[in-house]
């Protein structure tokens, strides 16, 4: 299959415009999520980049030294992540078409069903994570670049609803009613996990 993530952006969108069912929903909030976390760690390098004020007492110098450890921390785990969303950017549209070729064979679907979920599923934890990181990340920089994070937040919030719903609609299709039941009540966890930690980031805050 042919590896999204090998296209430019403007390739990307030209393939997203065509007739063909891939991509589509799943890999774009894949992306849209990688975008995300990585304009949140544009912010977090360009603080620590900042020098420290001067005349600093003991007591400030150890508070920014925590705070530039916290915020090298959060940039370090969303690389990690970074890269596992990035990934789904060309699974989504692989376990897609593995669910249309058994379309039919009910023990077959249910399984192929059951990946794709847990691929979107995945995705979802991961946006949660990168929010949380956000939020917390909004409390440790100042001046101007906060606004990137309000960029970052808007489009972590439309990735998870992308992927929640993709994740969804696959539990509607289950023939096995309690693997249908697991899957929604994870779902439902995440997305109250998700709006808990959503809103942390305000223009001016």
């Amino acid at each position: 299959m042919k590896k999204f993530t090998d296209l430019t952006l403007e390739q990307y969108l030209d393939e997203l415009a065509s007739a063909e069912p891939v991509p589509g929903g799943g890999s774009v909030s894949a992306y849209a999520a990688s975008l995300a976390m990585g304009l949140s760690q544009m912010v977090a390098r360009i603080s620590l980049k900042r020098k420290k004020k001067a005349g600093l007492s003991p007591e400030e110098e150890k508070k920014d030294a925590e705070k530039r450890a916290t915020i090298e921390k959060i940039l370090n785990s969303l690389e990690t992540i970074k890269k596992d969303a990035f990934q789904i950017v060309n699974l989504d549209p692989q376990v897609y078409q593995e669910v249309m070729a058994v379309w039919g064979d009910e023990k077959k679907q249910d399984d192929a069903l059951k990946n794709s979920f847990r691929l979107q599923a995945d995705l979802s934890l991961l946006i949660v994570m990168a929010n949380e990181w956000n939020t917390n990340l909004a409390h440790l920089v100042q001046g101007s670049i906060k606004n990137d994070l309000l960029v970052s937040a808007a489009l972590l919030e439309g990735s998870f609803r992308g992927a929640y719903h993709t994740a969804m609609i696959n539990t509607r299709y289950m023939k096995d009613i309690h693997q249908k039941q697991v899957a929604e009540k994870a779902l439902d966890e995440l997305k109250v996990r998700f709006e808990k930690g959503h809103g942390g980031v305000h223009q001016g805050s």
